[in-house]
């Protein structure tokens, strides 16, 4: 179905307004507009990541809506433009530099993103819930290679933003403040442009999951296709929470919606109407805690194990003579275990698949229907299985696949020393993708690290909001 709109050729770009009266249950179509020409510009090395898969293609922003007010950028060279994105998340903190060029041919002027630095760092800020100052400490390496990634002459042009995701959602707002406080004082002392400290914040749900979509139609340039219908899903598992996201299309039929949660989604002159929702306690490290019986999140009502049972988790996805300290947030368990069998599958399933069932994860399918795109803990577990080689960055996976691998590690002989949970990652991503969403164990997904040499993540998406006015997003109730 076409998205009733003028193309000048080559990829395209994006923006939005609120629902009108000829837009019922406030869908949005796009209408038309004359698209600026995009591209990513990347090395033919970038195009051979994933043979066979990804095609030389890129994608890119209109310059004349991303630059942002002209009184923030009057000083910035001729030619470039950088975002500096921290992405503070549950388990780990990440800084993101991204330099986008600007562009001008004979279809007018376009912004390429040309080059993105990336360092990371561990544990979260939310760690650091009884000394928040450590919190700020731990950012400065990341901020010390972000001021060297940047032009010394550009960096008071350059904006720079960090959102916390889950970790801190799930922290008693006090701490969560006192950390936020602490580390928007390092943010204000570096030399780059923030207009805002408020914006240094902890990142709603369902900001982290639209910025995660946008991130990866960007990069697959498909976000602007002219059939609503090839855009992709993403699913992004984090450690505290996960977010699903997907475009509805324009013959969807709503009432398959079961979280009566939509967005309008703005993108520069493109319409967006897309279902994104963050499960939170359902992230990895969460639902790890979640099955052993202590819930979080929207999981906090639902707990099994009485929390005057200390900080001792029991599990039947471990032997019986196992136990390990577990590092969760500001909380340190011991974990035993109980199975008594040679192989804990069966019962460690059952745990699992008793969890999923209380999460409420969305059957649709719109969603079903869709190219599915998993990353972060879903890359990471597949690649602490083996089931992706340390050199690659994708791989055309199944849930089954997830299920075989844990047959393997559930065995006790087998046990990953490395990785003591693998036997209940395994499971928790097998279950959470069959049970709860749905989709048949041989249904194909794309499971990444990266596209086109790119790091997937929100942050992206995040970055391109940062320098433009119009890129807006806002709930619909049907």
């Amino acid at each position: 179905m076409n998205r009733c709109r003028n193309q000048t050729g080559g990829s395209t770009t994006t923006t939005a307004t609120s629902a009108t009266a000829e837009e019922p249950h406030g869908y949005l179509r796009r209408r038309n507009v004359v698209m600026a020409t995009v591209g990513v510009v990347l090395l033919a090395a970038l195009y051979s990541v994933h043979p066979g898969y990804y095609s030389a293609r890129g994608s890119s922003v209109d310059v004349e809506s991303v630059t942002g007010p002209a009184t923030q950028r009057q000083d910035q060279p001729s030619g470039d433009l950088y975002s500096v994105v921290f992405d503070a998340g549950s388990t780990g903190s990440r800084m993101f530099v991204f330099h986008f060029k600007l562009k001008d041919d004979r279809e007018g002027e376009s912004v390429l993103l040309e080059r993105e630095v990336f360092e990371a760092i561990e544990p979260g800020i939310s760690s650091y819930a009884k000394t928040p100052s450590e919190a700020a400490d731990s950012l400065a390496p990341l901020l010390q290679k972000a001021v060297s990634s940047v032009p010394v002459g550009q960096q008071n042009a350059t904006l720079i933003t960090l959102k916390a995701t889950a970790g801190l959602r799930l922290l008693p707002k006090e701490k969560g403040d006192q950390i936020m406080a602490e580390v928007r004082d390092l943010m204000k002392s570096s030399p780059f442009l923030l207009p805002d400290p408020s914006k240094i914040m902890v990142m709603g749900g369902e900001e982290e999951g639209i910025f995660a979509w946008v991130t990866v139609n960007f990069l697959l340039d498909v976000l602007w296709d002219s059939d609503p219908d090839n855009t992709v899903a993403t699913f992004d598992l984090g450690g505290g929470s996960m977010q699903v996201t997907f475009e509805l299309s324009d013959n969807a039929n709503l009432s398959d919606v079961q979280v009566r949660e939509l967005y309008k989604l703005k993108l520069l002159q493109a319409y967006f109407l897309v279902f994104t929702y963050s499960y939170l306690g359902s992230g990895l490290k969460s639902g790890r805690l979640g099955i052993m019986g202590r819930g979080e999140g929207h999981f906090a009502g639902l707990s099994e194990q009485a929390e005057d049972d200390g900080n001792v988790l029991l599990s039947p996805c471990f032997p019986a003579e196992f136990n390990t300290t577990w590092r969760h947030g500001e909380h340190i368990f011991l974990v035993k275990g109980t199975s008594t069998s040679s192989s804990g599958l069966k019962l460690c399933k059952q745990a699992v698949d008793n969890f999923v069932h209380k999460g409420s994860f969305i059957k649709n399918k719109q969603l079903h229907q869709r190219e599915l795109h998993l990353f972060s803990y879903y890359f990471d577990v597949a690649r602490w299985a083996g089931l992706i080689p340390e050199s690659a960055t994708h791989k055309l996976m199944t849930p089954a696949d997830f299920l075989q691998a844990a047959e393997h590690y559930c065995v006790k002989e087998n046990m990953s020393e490395a990785y003591p949970f693998l036997c209940m990652d395994l499971l928790y991503i097998y279950s959470m993708l069959t049970e709860g969403f749905g989709l048949a164990p041989d249904r194909q997904c794309h499971v990444e690290q990266k596209i086109l040499g790119r790091e997937v993540s929100w942050s992206l998406g995040a970055a391109l909001s940062t320098l433009s006015q119009r890129f807006t997003f806002s709930a619909v109730y049907l």
